[in-house]
């Protein structure tokens, strides 16, 4: 398997999360786009035969998410890490053969002063369809976008990793295809445009050893994970305008819940841990969810 690195810098605003299922579905599509769809229908099959297609959800650059450790008694500053998102890599690697909560305490960044310093937030009003009108109460919420230009860079940089058995040019023209049609939402507006580069990850981040792994993904939880940390989140996936046209007009998927990145848990064997999950809406029989785990391992102390 081969593993690499792709940097995103995004060309405009981001309004879907970059979720790894949500990630691959686009990729499956560019694939189609470029090659056919004969093609995507033949790497689908070598992907449920053996060689699966390891993706992690994107990162603000150069940080991983926090991983969820077991918890320390007394440890003043607990509440305080578990409301931060990121760990740089720089510390993880550094701390990877005796992570705990304690050594995180001084090391984890502060969500909104990472991710959230590209973070617009828009009011929206909910209409009544019926009359055409927003409610006098009540309707309002809010949606969060990512926009370049809040890094110091001048650029929003995003990170994602892969695992699998493709070569760097061929995934690089399939991240590419992405950023040119425009991912998520909106993209027919502008939205989800974006330039990559591929490129190694940092030496030793999927190859060393140690007794726990920690996801990259928003993944399914399968018998082989043993004794996991994590937290849910649930995920409302939908079709491409074309597979909503041959499963009736239907875009909605079944909803899904998922682990988020940042999950732990001791291999029970050699994996793929998470599955590529089948049968995710009513009637399209061909869709499919990435719900692997690209994971990393670590140590952390044996628990009292």
């Amino acid at each position: 398997m081969n593993y690499y690195r792709v940097r995103i810098d995004l060309e405009g605003p981001l309004g879907t999360p970059l979720h790894s299922g949500t990630l691959f579905g686009h990729l499956c599509w560019a694939r189609r786009y470029l090659d056919g769809e004969e093609a995507l229908v033949r790497w689908l099959a070598l992907l449920e035969e053996g060689e699966p297609f390891l993706i992690s959800s994107g990162f603000p650059a150069d940080l991983l998410p926090r991983p969820m450790l077991a918890p320390v008694r007394g440890l003043a500053e607990a509440k305080k890490v578990r409301k931060r998102a990121f760990l740089p890599l720089s510390d993880f690697l550094a701390l990877r053969n005796r992570l705990s909560a304690a050594a995180l305490a001084e090391k984890v960044c502060d969500a909104r002063g990472e991710a959230g310093r590209f973070r617009h937030r828009l009011a929206h009003n909910t209409i009544d369809r019926r009359l055409g009108t927003t409610p006098e109460a009540g309707g309002l919420y809010f949606v969060d976008e990512f926009w370049p230009g809040g890094a110091p860079n001048g650029d929003a940089r995003w990170d994602v990793y892969v695992g699998a058995s493709i070569s760097a040019d061929e995934l690089a023209e399939l991240f590419r295809r992405v950023g040119q049609l425009g991912y998520g939402r909106d993209a027919t507006i502008g939205r989800g445009r974006f330039r990559v580069a591929v490129e190694d990850v940092p030496e030793g981040l999927f190859e060393a050893g140690g007794r726990r792994r920690m996801s990259l993904s928003h993944g399914s939880l399968t018998p082989n994970m043993a004794r996991p940390r994590y937290r849910l989140e649930p995920h409302f996936g939908k079709l491409g305008p074309l597979a909503a046209a041959e499963a009736g007009g239907n875009p909605f998927k079944y909803p899904l819940v998922l682990l988020r990145p940042g999950a732990t848990f001791e291999p029970a064997d050699a994996g793929p841990f998470g599955e590529l999950l089948r049968e995710v809406h009513p009637a399209a029989g061909f869709a499919r969810h990435n719900a692997w785990h690209l994971a990393v391992p670590y140590d952390e102390p044996e628990e009292d």
